[in-house]
């Protein structure tokens, strides 16, 4: 087993034991489920108040799966999930719903995570309601807060997500995870669907934000030269299983598992002269 333990001295925002997660692959004529592919295989982690685990791994790899099921988005199909001290799986009703508040979520395209028919303001307020936090006047001041300290100004909580850009967006969907005072935030592929030039934007905001409130962040990537600058620890996933879980320096200068090694390879070299390609693994 891959050694995933922390090593800084918090405690842990989340620790996670045991999981999986299979998924229907094929049915009969009757709907009955013959084949199941196993998308989470027995993982185990741990992420500690103030530090930054990337969960790392090719597509297909349960990366995505494992953000989802750290917050209950989908069961699992076994283990223990670890939310500030509560097992999420045993919640359900008003205990889940207040441990959502606690823990939330980026997702990876700000179009399709916030409503092309509410105005900003609506998608925003929509946790404090669903917390029952903040009344209607602490709510407005709440919004008010929460755009500026992601770098927009109060006249956006009137538009609409199509008058907005791809980099307005995902501040607002920063903002909206933020709403409640989480501890722990999943950042699933938070820039992937932007450009290049706004990438730095957010991360850097990112950043920011941890060092404020001492946030915990789950960060799911497939790119490695993203996570070598933001991430504490980074867990390789293959086929549903972390191979590898090491601190971010010590696993690029000395990768132990070779699936690691095979994925550090593939990163471009910064000078075009520089780099090397080579042909996949066979499957």
């Amino acid at each position: 087993m891959a050694d995933t333990t922390s090593a800084t001295g918090s405690a842990p925002a989340l620790t996670v034991t045991g999981l999986r997660k299979s998924f229907p692959a094929q049915r009969n004529l009757l709907g009955r489920v013959t084949r199941t592919v196993d998308a989470v295989r027995g993982v185990d982690f741990e992420v500690r108040a103030g530090e930054t685990l990337a969960l790392v791994g090719e597509s297909g790899a349960g990366k995505s799966t494992v953000g989802r099921l750290v917050l209950r988005l989908i069961d699992p199909d076994a283990g223990e999930v670890g939310v500030l001290g509560r097992d999420i799986t045993q919640l359900a009703g008003r205990e889940l719903r207040a441990m959502r508040g606690r823990a939330t979520m980026i997702f990876q395209d700000p179009y399709k995570s916030l409503d092309p028919r509410s105005q900003i303001r609506h998608s925003l307020a929509e946790p404090l309601i669903a917390q029952g936090r903040w009344g209607r006047r602490g709510r407005v001041e709440r919004l008010g807060e929460l755009l500026e300290r992601v770098g927009l100004a109060p006249h956006y909580l009137d538009r609409f997500p199509y008058e907005m850009s791809g980099g307005q967006l995902q501040r607002v969907a920063v903002a909206r995870a933020l709403a409640t005072d989480p501890e722990l935030v999943v950042c699933d592929e938070p820039v992937a669907a932007l450009d290049m030039s706004i990438r730095s934007h957010v991360i850097n905001l990112l950043r920011d934000l941890q060092r404020e409130r001492n946030l915990a962040y789950l960060f799911v990537s497939h790119d490695l030269s993203l996570v070598r600058v933001i991430a504490d620890r980074i867990a390789v996933m293959r086929r549903g299983e972390i191979v590898e879980c090491r601190p971010t320096a010590e696993l690029f200068a000395d990768p132990q598992h070779s699936y690691t090694r095979e994925l550090l390879s593939a990163i471009p070299a910064a000078h075009p002269r520089n780099r090397t390609f080579r042909a996949a693994p066979a499957a």
